[in-house]
Formats: C-alpha cells, structure tokens, sequence
C-alpha cells in the first residue's frame, strides 16, 4: 500500500538483511495501519509526525533502546524522534513480542511527542488522535 503523505510516518533504519526479514513484514503492516486510520491533521502547526525505528543488525547498530533525539522543526513543521530496537527485542523472539514490543514503543514515543508539542502551546487534538490510534493497536495486536 502507497500512502501519498501519511502525516503519522514509522520510518526505518534497519541493520541488517536478518533484521529486516524479521522486522519488515510488522512494520510494513504497522505503517499501513497508520495510514489507513490516522490519516487526520492532529496539530495544524505540524505538517508530519514522524517517529524513526533504528532496528540494530549485523551490519548497522544504534545500541540504543526506547525513544532518544527528540526533535522538533518548527521551520520545517515535523516533529520526530528516534526509536531504539535491539537484536535482543527480535532475535529469536516471538512474533507476538515483537509485534507488542514495536506498538508499545510507538505509542511512548507520540506521548512524548505530543507532550512536547503541547509544551511549545502547540494546539494538538490528542483525543483524536489517541482514538485513533486505539484502532490501529486493536487491529496489529490482533494477528
């Protein structure tokens, strides 16, 4: 599925051909997901939302886990921040886990998003959003 502009975006960087078999199919299902039921304009001050996973592999590794560089362009209107995925989070790991692990960690890093937008007296439709979002948690949790 092709999304034009998406304006909640999960971007990757992901380490290696191995992570990427394990990994790709979730987040693949994940973005579509956002895109299908958060495609609404949640803060008129941001064009996009786009939290970034950092998937460590065998060739590439960030050694870093949960939500770091948080960054918030105002010039540009996009907030992101990065999310840290270890081997140890999809290595072996059941697809359920990793399925609860990548939604778990997507909605910490839009709270902290959120939080900071509201900090800069950004307007943020957080009910919205949150509703939202509950939708697409139901629905990638269910598989």
């Amino acid at each position: 599925m092709i999304h034009e502009n998406p304006y909640i975006t999960f971007g990757a960087d992901i380490g290696g051909p191995n992570a990427g078999k394990v990994i790709s199919p979730h987040l693949q299902e994940l973005r579509n997901l956002l895109y299908k039921y958060c495609d609404n304009i949640y803060c008129v001050e941001m064009d996009s939302i786009d939290p970034v996973l950092r998937v460590d592999g065998e060739i590439s590794y960030w050694e870093f886990e949960g939500c770091e560089k948080l960054r918030l362009s105002k010039k540009n209107r996009y907030i992101t921040i990065d999310v840290g995925m270890p081997r140890s989070r999809w290595e072996g790991v059941d697809p359920v886990d990793i399925r609860k692990y990548l939604i778990n960690q997507l909605r910490i890093a839009l709270e902290l998003m959120l939080k900071r937008l509201k900090k800069e007296k950004y307007t943020v439709n957080d009910t919205e959003l949150w509703a939202d979002f509950s939708k697409v948690e139901e629905e990638f949790l269910l598989k």
